[in-house]
This record gives C-alpha cells, structure tokens and sequence, in this order.
C-alpha cells in the first residue's frame, strides 16, 4: 500500500471499490453480511480499511436484547484498527498510514467539554462513528482530528483495536483516583472490561487486586495477568474490613446492590457495568451515609484518557493477549457472538 497519489483533492493509497462488505444488526439476535456503498471521505476525513475489529459487550448487548445508542437495522462495531486508503483534504494523515483510534470524540465548546468533562460532551454519542465490522469504515474529521493516532509498527492490528475499550478503563481509574500501591481493590465481572482494569491497576503499581466472579476460564486469565481470582462466595467468607475500592462491570442490579457491602468504611464503589434503561437499585442508606462510602459511575471517556490508553498499548510490557480468543470472518460474526453469549471466549477479532 505504498503507491500514493491525488484524485479529486482526495489522497489515495488504492481504488477505493463501490461497494463493500458490511455486518448489519438487522435485529436482536439476527446479523446479515450486505454489500452497501463504500464511503467516500469528505475534507478532514479518513477512510480506512479494517484491519482488525474487536468484538465488545455493549455489542453483545445490542445483539442480545438491542441498544438505545445503536440503531436497528444498521452497522455494527466500533473497536478498529487498520490503514488509511484515502484521506480527505487537509486530513493529519496519508494514504498508507496504519491507525489506531477510536470511534467518538468530544465537541470541546459544549458546556460540559468547558468543565472539563469531555466524556459526558452532549454531542459524542450522537456523532460517534459505527460499524468497524465492515471492509472500509471512514472517520469523521473532528474524531480523525483528536482521536486517531499513528499506530507503531512493533503494534499488531489486533491489540490496537483494543484501543476503545481500554480509554473507558482509564478513564473510570482516573475518576477513582485509587491510591497507589496502597489501596486493595476488588474488581467484580471477569469479562472482557474486568479484565482490563486488571491491566490498568496492575500497571499502575496497585499490587493487591481480587477479580471475583463465575466463569473459571476467565477468572484465570485474571490470575494470569496479576489478580487474585475467586468467587463472590470467597469473597464473602474472607472480607474483613472490606476492600477500598469495588469496581462493578456486570451490569447486572443485583450485582450493582451487593457490590456495597464489599466496600469498607470511607471506601468508593465504582459503577462501571451499565444496566438497561429503566431498571433500578436501592441501597442501604445507613451504610451511604455512616460509613461514608462514595459512588462513582464513570461514563466513557474524554480525550486524555484515550491519550493515557494509548500510552499503555504501545508499551510491550502491557499484556494483553490473552483477551483475545480467536479470529473470526464477517461471515462467522454471528458464530462469535453465540459463544460470547454461553461464556466462551472474551474477545474475538473480526478480520473483515
């Protein structure tokens, strides 16, 4: 992909084809592979041909059950990595250039981007850019412009694409704030974003962090990369105190309930895993209140932490691999997310 040339004020590193191949949520539970028009990109923007996609929970919810933020039919998938094929006049990259990046960014006028709380801008989730589980997938340019980077050649494709899910981590480590190396944290959910904060408090030097949960695969690629793995039951017969910190990433209300009485005295309670609209929680206010426990519910990510997630990925030091459990084609997407759906595998990459 190394010839480059200029069509139309528009670098190219290759034909862009009319048409592409693209996963469609038609419905819950039902995915279609469709040919539709290949995006051509506009000044600013990028279009990239998927290298690497990766499968993702809030994904899994939309094929379970649907999502308020992920419209029906339509593409699906929002982890990628890949190379540039063309780029829209005055974009910051080139047609060749290998990226990694991430599907949304902030306004950065709006009220809440001027407070500094870019993750909760009032335009990123109506901008956001879906459907990485296709050939081509073209970046608007405010995203191109803040959120996409130049990927290093010792990074694969595949670790890349994690790029996404990891900023939310940073993002909720940020907020939480934990004291290092002296906090003991208990991570609730040996998933794919469970393991993750594994990752992150790890690498920050937290050394005392439990990942409760079912799933005995799972919980041992949490040993693995540094956690003490056990049951909620193990956790309930060994608590003491309690720990200073409980990240919930279930989303599951009963789960969200019981996570409080996990936390000590004066600890934080970290509401990562979202339920589905409607649903509601109670907790015991005597314990709110008396034993001074704080609530954080961090919500995606604003720019530094995907700067800060970045940071993490390109350092070979920071183990992820053992997420991923396999490849898979568009056409076996549907296959991908069955298995994730009975607890096998954590994450699978989509090689369109």
């Amino acid at each position: 992909m190394s010839d480059t040339g200029t069509i139309d004020s528009v670098k190219t590193a290759r034909t862009r084809p009319e048409t592409m191949q693209s996963l469609i949520l038609s419905e819950p539970g039902t995915l279609e592979v469709r040919s539709v028009p290949t995006p051509k990109p506009g000044p600013g923007e990028l279009l990239v041909r998927v290298h690497a996609a990766t499968t993702c929970g809030t994904d899994l919810k939309a094929y379970l059950r649907g999502h308020p933020q992920i419209p029906m039919p339509g593409p699906l998938g929002h982890e990628y990595s890949g190379v540039v094929v063309e780029a829209g006049m005055s974009a910051q990259f080139q047609a060749g250039d290998a990226i990694m990046g991430v599907h949304s960014a902030p306004c950065q006028r709006c009220y809440w981007c001027l407070l500094g709380q870019e993750n909760l801008c009032e335009h990123i989730m109506k901008t956001k850019v879906l459907g990485s589980y296709a050939e081509y997938l073209c970046i608007p340019e405010h995203i191109a412009r803040l959120n996409v980077f130049h990927k290093p050649d010792h990074v694969d494709f595949a670790r890349a694409s994690l790029l996404e899910p990891l900023a939310c981590v940073a993002q909720a480590v940020e907020l939480l704030k934990p004291r290092v190396p002296t906090d003991r944290i208990l991570i609730i959910g040996p998933g794919a974003i469970g393991l993750l904060f594994v990752m992150a408090l790890r690498r920050i030097g937290i050394p005392d962090v439990t990942l409760a949960g079912r799933n005995r695969t799972r919980l041992a690629v949490g040993e693995q990369l540094g956690a003490r793995a056990v049951s909620l039951a193990e956790v309930d017969r060994s608590l003491g105190k309690g720990y200073d910190a409980v990240i919930e990433c279930t989303g599951n209300t009963e789960v969200w309930e019981k996570s409080i009485d996990y936390v000590r005295r004066g600890g934080k309670l970290v509401l990562f895993g979202g339920c589905p609209k409607g649903t509601h929680v109670a907790f015991d206010t005597h314990r709110v209140h008396y034993d001074q426990i704080s609530i954080l519910s961090p919500f995606h990510f604003g720019t530094q932490a995907v700067r800060q997630a970045r940071e993490w990925l390109i350092d070979p030091n920071f183990v992820v691999e053992p997420l991923l459990s396999g490849e898979r084609t568009l056409a076996e997407a549907e296959m991908a997310f069955e298995d994730l759906r009975s607890g096998k595998g954590i994450k699978y990459v989509i090689r369109p």
